[in-house]
């Protein structure tokens, strides 16, 4: 009986610290998000604050570093905002007539298919017949909800504001007073442990790669669509950046149909030029996973890219950024031999 207790009261510890670590991180992310910005800011300004500090009272670099951080992120999203609305606003007004280009090339499609199809049972020419159209319907949903919202975002403007507000005050009192706080974190020895088990340093390492990721994900999209003549190129860049970060999906999602498409219409250049680009993100992904992020946090890339998987498949959006989150504090209390302990 005792071996049996110990087979199942492991595991089922594991999985117990684990959902707790999910469920606090969600709260701390998702629920006391300016407390999470203000932590996340105040380590990313840590370094120029010291180095300022030295020369005028921290009480004083803090607060500049601050603003110049908030400037820059103000400027950068006014920037992104206004472009991907007027792209949006555009696409919104040539919309109609999109779907009557689309509806031409499916139906040309299907002229060119005809043949095929007569010579298919009805069933299965019917099934073809419905995905087709399922995919259409899709799309303009998908596109109606993007332009809606991005449209309705004005109506988040207070919100924001009061995320704002509270992310500098919590930044300033945690970048300020940093030694006192970890002085007193240390005087707790489980968080001592975790603090230098370079959870930190790992945590940062993750969001490093994947900004890296995002970042060439979106720079090479926009470069390659704007050679190509594409429109709405800004808006399609920062979808296939974001895109990036969702495993299966990816910026296939947007640069096969495109590929499909040229080599439909004869655009054999086009379609080479865009498959060519799917390669170079795709291994771009595997190099900085593999190489860097591997190497950096000890995690195995296959290892984060399930737990992202199954955090989408459960969580939805939300879960895409708290399962590498949450697997690397698991693995600091692994390293720490607190799971170890009874």
């Amino acid at each position: 009986m005792e071996i049996q207790n110990i087979e199942w009261k492991k595991p089922l510890i594991f999985s117990l610290v684990f959902l707790s670590i999910v469920f606090s991180l969600k709260i701390f992310i998702f629920t006391l998000t300016p407390f999470f910005l203000a932590l996340l800011v105040s380590i990313i300004i840590d370094k120029p604050v010291c180095v300022l500090s030295k020369k005028i009272p921290r009480n004083l670099a803090v607060l500049i570093m601050i603003l110049l951080v908030i400037t820059i992120m103000i400027l950068l999203s006014f920037l992104l905002i206004t472009n991907t609305v007027y792209e949006l606003i555009y696409l919104s007004r040539y919309l109609p007539e999109y779907r009557d280009i689309i509806s031409e090339f499916i139906d040309d499609a299907l002229v060119r298919q005809q043949e095929l199809f007569d010579r298919m049972p009805d069933a299965v020419t019917n099934i073809l017949t419905r995905i087709l159209d399922n995919i259409y319907q899709r799309g303009e949903s998908l596109v109606s909800s993007m332009i809606d919202w991005t449209l309705n975002i004005t109506f988040y403007i207070p919100g924001y504001i009061v995320i704002l507000l509270f992310t500098i005050i919590t930044t300033f009192f945690i970048s300020k007073d940093k030694d006192i706080i970890l002085k007193y974190l240390r005087t707790k020895q489980k968080v001592a442990d975790i603090l230098d088990s370079n959870m930190i340093q790992d945590i940062f390492s993750y969001l490093k790669v994947q900004l890296l990721i995002i970042t060439n994900t979106t720079v090479l999209t926009g470069i390659t669509f704007s050679i190509l003549n594409y429109p709405y190129i800004i808006l399609i860049a920062i979808i296939s950046g974001i895109l990036d970060l969702i495993p299966v999906i990816g910026p296939g999602i947007i640069l096969w149909p495109l590929i499909i498409y040229n080599i439909a219409m004869n655009n054999i250049q086009k379609a080479v030029i865009l498959f060519v680009l799917y390669v170079i993100l795709i291994g771009a992904r595997y190099f900085f996973e593999s190489k860097v992020l591997g190497k950096n946090i000890g995690v195995h890339p296959i290892l984060l890219l399930l737990g992202i998987y199954v955090g989408l498949i459960t969580m939805g959006l939300q879960g895409i950024i708290l399962a590498p989150l949450s697997i690397i504090f698991f693995k600091a209390f692994w390293r720490t031999g607190l799971l170890s302990k009874e």
